[in-house]
């Protein structure tokens, strides 16, 4: 499975729908859900940045492969062409040469270079688990910001309508004054109506460049960062496919990459432990010796030294490994609670956000349709602005509300997916669109 692929899955089936694009202006570069996360997963600067640790990871595994430079053999060579032999009645007489050469091999006992090695193949797993997780949260974030984006689109449409209603109103109730059919101070109330609302207008205007503009840092392109605007419809999410609250635990528990990457540091720490021990036993060296001394006499044997490891046996440094071991098994338990934790509290708010968004849209609907009738009845001349005023004001705050709700399912939905580990969207995705070329 590549890892780079895995994340993207968060597009299949669970964030991804069929896109209702809408036609941007033609500087703008519409970005839909599933190009937003395409792009993320490839361009996102952290990301691309963290990936670099995998290379860096598989070359300490290389590394921890081959023999230490301390085990190459050692050669040494004592040569001595001026000898002398002190004579008291005939001064100094000048000896043959000395020669000695030795060839040592240190030899290396307890299997270090397999405990190395497993070291190393642990670091470059939670490296692996460390980038998936990384990339996991990435696109999740970027769903966030995305829908964050559609939602801010939504209320400024919502804005835009009720805006140009109460300057049509406006206009509509300043004939009917001149026609002596209503007073002044209904069309002061409309005027302050109008006023209001260009404030809200202009609010969710600045609400929307915001939640736009964090979506294009998240996305983390700079030649597109200030003409990328997101498209696509803004519903609530069709949720975790099949299972139930315990299955979907014991999937996240067994492939969340966060409690993977936790395995990988106690599989770590457990090799460092038994490296550790294997370290008390002194490394000898050992080889061949030759001499040749002044008088010419040769001698062949063999050499062996060894550290004595008396002043320091490496029991503390075992003992420290022991303490690393057992930190990194409690926080893997604990990273196993804290998924649990945070799965069960996630899907319990996901189903209860999910039975509050039928019964606010079913209401919007009946206000919507009061509204309607409202408006046909001043038309006819059957009802005065206040009314309609404020019957316009609580569709205002039902919209509103109903748009809010349908927003947080989504941020709910987020959560669960980072709580799940992503593992409910497993598969591949073949991106579908390319960066647009200027």
């Amino acid at each position: 499975m590549r890892l780079a692929h895995f994340p993207v899955a968060l597009v299949v089936g669970m964030l991804l729908g069929e896109a209702a694009l809408s036609a941007p202006p033609a500087a703008q570069i519409s970005v839909d859900l599933e190009t937003a996360l395409q792009w993320t997963l490839t361009s996102n600067p952290d990301l691309v940045a963290m990936r670099r640790d995998l290379g860096v990871s598989a070359a300490a595994i290389a590394v921890a492969r081959r023999f230490p430079m301390s085990l190459n053999p050692t050669v040494s060579m004592d040569v001595r062409p001026w000898t002398f032999e002190h004579d008291s009645g005939a001064g100094s007489q000048r000896l043959g040469t000395q020669v000695s050469v030795s060839w040592m091999q240190p030899l290396e006992f307890g299997h270090r270079t397999g405990y190395r090695t497993a070291i190393a193949r642990a670091d470059y797993s939670q490296a692996q688990w460390n980038i998936q997780q990384a990339e996991l949260l990435t696109l999740v974030e970027s769903y966030r910001l995305h829908q964050t984006a559609l939602y801010r689109g939504e209320k400024l449409h919502v804005a835009r309508q009720l805006a140009g209603f109460n300057a049509q109103l406006v206009q509509t109730v300043r004939r009917q004054m001149e026609a002596g059919q209503v007073s002044a101070s209904e069309l002061v109330l409309a005027e302050v109506e109008n006023q209001s609302m260009r404030q809200i207008l202009q609010t969710a205007e600045q609400e929307y460049a915001d939640a736009v503009a964090a979506m294009r840092r998240q996305i983390g392109i700079p030649d597109y960062a200030a003409s990328m605007v997101p498209v696509g419809p803004l519903r609530v999410p069709e949720g975790l496919a099949g299972g139930d609250e315990q299955a979907w635990m014991q999937v996240a528990l067994d492939s969340h990459p966060e409690i993977n990457a936790a395995k990988a540091r106690v599989a770590a720490s457990h090799a460092s432990v038994c490296l550790a021990r294997a370290e008390r036993i002194p490394i000898p060296a050992v080889g061949p010796v030759y001499e040749n001394d002044e008088s010419g006499t040769s001698f062949y044997g063999i050499g062996l030294s060894t550290p004595v490891p008396a002043l320091n046996t490496g029991r503390t440094l075992v003992h420290q490994q022991e303490m690393v071991h057992r930190r990194d098994l409690v926080a893997l338990e604990q990273t196993r609670v804290r998924t649990i934790t945070r799965l069960r509290a996630d899907m319990a708010k996901w189903g209860q956000i999910r039975s509050l968004v039928e019964p606010i849209e079913a209401s919007t609907r009946e206000i919507q349709a009061q509204v309607e009738k409202m408006e046909r009845l001043y038309a006819a001349g059957q009802s005065d602005l206040l009314k309609l005023l404020s019957v316009r004001q609580r569709l205002i705050e039902a919209e509103s509300a109903r748009l809010d709700m349908v927003w947080q399912t989504t941020q709910a939905y987020a959560d669960l997916l980072a709580a799940t580990g992503g593992v409910p969207l497993l598969g591949e995705l073949t991106p579908s669109s390319e960066l647009p070329t200027k």
